[in-house]
């Protein structure tokens, strides 16, 4: 992830973009992990979810997942409309599945994800959620629409779960601290998301996360020199941090 060769400038606007990306995208805190509110318990792990679930209106789709029907229960005014059938339709088609039929998590699909749940302004009420999950049934064989509906539902539990707790990842202080708030948060996804849910969307990304902070706690270390910096860093920038790291 670093190149070792680096100059000490080069790492320290390294440690910055580490920094930046850590504020914006995980919301860690070195406080203690309020206990999470009661949410409605998680399915077993799954493997993967819906793709470019559009962010547009839509007319939802009635109870046997008839298209073109008005919504018996349109959401209030406030809340963010749900993707149209027909995006909704599109985005599965884009999914990859392997020879035995199983759903293929990747990039595109943790994005549509995010899309439907957390870069929303309002989380999904449980009647938007219901209708969600017609549309998603909706002109899908069955096997493939349950473990669709599996990765989904596990990702609205969780979405939920991190909005709640959303105050308490916000704030940085120092790496230790950092580094507290990333073992929750590997944590809390495994608790909402099941172990190969959340290592399929999330684990690389924490990987390079711990190389990230380990890399800096070794580039602040005052009792170092620079050559020891170096012989430090450069295992960690070989090789993905291992389990027992976590």
């Amino acid at each position: 992830m670093f190149d070792n060769k680096a100059s000490p400038g080069l790492w320290i606007a390294a440690v910055a973009v580490a920094l930046t990306l850590i504020a914006g995208t995980l919301y860690w805190t070195g406080r203690e992990t309020p206990a999470p509110p009661v949410a409605e318990p998680a399915p077993a792990p799954a493997q993967t979810a819906p793709d470019r679930m559009a962010r547009a209106p839509a007319e939802d789709s009635p109870p046997g997942g008839r298209r073109g029907d008005a919504d018996p229960a349109p959401a209030s005014p406030e809340r963010a409309p749900l993707p149209e059938q027909a995006a909704i339709s599109d985005a599965l088609s884009g999914l990859q599945w392997d020879a035995q039929g199983r759903l293929q998590v990747d990039a595109r699909v943790r994005e549509d994800l995010d899309a439907l749940f957390m870069e929303r302004e309002t989380r999904l009420d449980a009647r938007q959620f219901e209708i969600l999950q017609r549309r998603i049934s909706t002109g899908m064989p069955d096997d493939r629409s349950r473990q669709v509906l599996d990765v989904v539902e596990r990702y609205y539990h969780y979405s939920n779960v991190y909005r709640d707790l959303g105050d308490t990842f916000r704030y940085l202080g120092t790496e230790e601290e950092m580094s507290r708030g990333l073992n929750q948060l590997h944590t809390l996804r495994r608790d909402y998301l099941g172990p190969d849910l959340a290592e399929a969307l999330f684990g690389e990304e924490e990987r390079m996360m711990r190389v990230t902070l380990e890399n800096m706690r070794i580039q602040s270390d005052p009792a170092l020199t620079e050559a020891q910096k170096r012989e430090r860093q450069q295992p960690l920038n070989e090789t993905p941090a291992s389990d027992e790291q976590r």
